[in-house]
């Protein structure tokens, strides 16, 4: 009789920990032995399922040791120690990745804080079980709190009609569980029309604004303004702040006379009259440009009976009225856009009569038309080169801006153009009519585009009342090539793989179809270069960045020859699309030459990447 005693054996696999119990025995049984490595990831530090699509779910990479001999296998969610989410399966159902959108069991959302995810295996034969378990990542719903500061408090205008100085808007805005990540501002007129706009990274957030618009005016005396500022976090969740931005009344002194204020009505001419103080409104409940004031004037106010406003679409039954006498007569009158019945009034363009009783006599007066207006601008997005080359063929690329409004004119747009993980890459903003936005393929920070990716557009039109619509389209970036002393470099050529392995052929469908795409595109580029030989370099993502030990293990057992894998897979690939296989050598460095770093959860899958060296022959 032989006795084993209990122990138990940790092996380090990326950011998992497999954890197997040896158990005494008192007789012998054939030993049972350690499957090969199974492992789960999460491949973001956090998500929010209240974020935009893309940003709302996380996705767990997975992988299973000696997956045929597997009896059954289950993937829990855990938070606080409760299982909010469990998947299960056997060898026959081996997924390379599950995506969790933030509920249980059940449907319910689950609570915020953090999460792992936790693998179990058990095995029908040879193998032991084996357990292993992600890094923490954190499930946030909370959008940001913050406040728009105005310093000083207002503009203020000078005798000469200048303005005194600028002033300085700095957004504050922090989150219960997710650091801040960015940041845009609008200011609008009281119309809602776009007046001044910024955009911007966390931590700077704040920008001095000397009052010019973007029409190439100033702010007028008197006004008021609204800043507008929507902040996001990390992880997609977002919220508006707004603060209001005063322009002083300009003053005239003189040495016997101090400037009076201005009256808050024209003085009378002895006729009544009614207008609009704009062209329009839109009640959409965004804050901006929601009513309408109408200006009053009662001819001979002191032999007003009564009074009564109705507003109506031309030709038609009135739909909202307001009515006094002699005791109560409002210099403004301001509508919310719903008629008597509490219920929002039709779009159109509407007319306001001011009906008078002077006792004996009567008088009325109508506005001129004024528009209520909520439908949203339309449009599209064209782009001058249908592959963006900025290396090769052309330094920029024309973005087009077409847009309609059935009831408004166009006042503004905004454009974000955002990198492949949907971070903004840049911004451009303008008032209507241009329309052309030419961008130079590079970020704020001076970083060119990667090869080979998709750089989605998202344009926000904004008409003259407030009204916002959003076009999207995308920018494709051709294969780029750049010279190097030895020949030319592909800048990057990210290929979709399978979870831990170097299948990029079994991956999602539309993976699978932009892999095979990318391919083409690249095996077609290197023809173009047929005196060169092709050098192939697999580049991973570090999980363990964190923990120098753990970290050159991975490095060692799994990124270098995974990475090696990577670069075989795709040189055989290539070679199968026409070119010579005596042309390529093949390296994996793993995590050894990074472009961002990997604790960078946002950029680092620029790290997870193939890249190919051009050398003469």
């Amino acid at each position: 009789m032989i006795r084993v005693n209990a122990r138990l054996v940790r092996t380090a696999v990326g950011a998992a920990v497999i954890t197997v119990a040896l158990l005494g025995c008192q007789t012998v049984k054939p030993a049972l032995s350690a499957p090969a490595d199974s492992a789960v990831q999460v491949e973001k530090s956090g998500f929010s399922p209240a974020a935009a699509t893309g940003l709302n779910a996380i996705e767990i990479s997975l992988l299973f040791g000696n997956g045929e001999s597997i009896k059954i296998w289950r993937l829990d969610v855990v938070g606080s120690g409760v299982t909010r989410r469990s998947w299960s399966g056997d060898s026959a159902y081996l997924p390379a990745s599950l995506t969790w959108d933030g509920k249980s069991d059940s449907g319910a959302l689950a609570p915020e804080g953090t999460y792992t995810a936790k693998l179990s295996i058990e095995y029908a034969g040879k193998y032991i079980p084996a357990a292993a378990e992600s890094r923490s990542f954190l499930l946030d719903i909370t959008p940001p709190e913050g406040t728009i500061a105005i310093s000083p408090d207002r503009f203020t205008p000078t005798e000469g009609g200048s303005l005194a100085g600028p002033v300085t808007l700095t957004i504050t805005a922090s989150s219960t569980f997710a650091t801040m990540d960015a940041w845009s501002m609008d200011v609008l007129d009281a119309a809602g029309g776009l007046v001044a706009n910024w955009s911007g990274q966390w931590p700077k957030t704040a920008v001095t604004w000397d009052g010019a618009s973007l029409s190439g005016g100033t702010v007028v005396p008197g006004l008021t303004y609204r800043a507008v500022a929507t902040v996001r976090d990390v992880y997609g969740n977002s919220s508006q702040l707004k603060a209001d931005i005063a322009v002083a009344a300009r003053t005239l002194t003189s040495p016997a006379v101090a400037a009076q204020p201005e009256p808050v009505q024209t003085v009378s001419n002895g006729h009544p009259s009614i207008a609009a103080t704009s062209l329009g409104f839109s009640p959409n409940g965004d804050q901006v440009a929601d009513s309408l004031t109408l200006a009053l004037d009662y001819g001979r106010p002191s032999s007003v009976v009564s009074w009564k406003v109705s507003i109506a679409l031309p030709g038609s039954a009135p739909l909202k009225s307001f009515s006094g006498d002699a005791s109560n007569m409002p210099a403004r009158l301001v509508w919310d856009g719903k008629s008597d019945d509490g219920s929002l009034a039709a779009e159109g363009s509407y007319v306001a009569t001011l009906a008078l009783s002077y006792g004996a006599t009567s008088a009325a007066a109508t506005s001129a038309p004024f528009i209520l207006d909520i439908t949203p601008p339309t449009g599209s997005v064209s782009l001058s080169a249908s592959l963006f080359s900025p290396i090769e063929s052309s330094d920029t690329i024309s973005l087009k801006v077409s847009a309609r409004s059935p009831l408004a004119r166009i006042d503004s747009w905004s454009m974000d153009i955002l990198d492949p993980e949907g971070n903004v890459f840049n911004s451009f903003t303008s008032k209507w009519p241009a329309d052309t936005a030419v961008w130079n393929g590079r970020n704020t920070h001076g970083e060119l585009v990667q090869s080979a990716e998709d750089y989605p557009v998202v344009v926000r039109i904004r008409d003259q009342f407030g009204n916002v619509g959003t076009v999207k389209s995308l920018v494709p970036v051709d294969i780029l090539v750049e010279k190097t002393p030895t020949g030319y470099r592909i800048v990057a050529s990210r290929i979709f793989f399978k979870a831990f392995t170097a299948d990029y052929q079994n991956v999602a469908a539309d993976l699978a179809a932009q892999n095979g795409t990318r391919l083409d595109a690249l095996a077609a580029k290197l023809k173009k270069f047929p005196g060169y030989k092709i050098r192939v370099v697999g580049h991973a993502v570090m999980i363990n960045w964190d923990k120098p030990d753990a970290g050159r293990i991975e490095q060692t057992t799994i990124l270098v020859p995974l990475s090696k894998a990577r670069a075989d897979a795709v040189e055989a690939a290539l070679v199968e699309r026409g070119l010579e296989k005596t042309r390529f050598t093949t390296e994996g460095v793993g995590a050894s030459d990074q472009l961002v770093p990997d604790s960078d959860y946002k950029n680092r899958w620029e790290n997870r990447r193939v890249a190919l060296f051009l050398d003469r022959q």
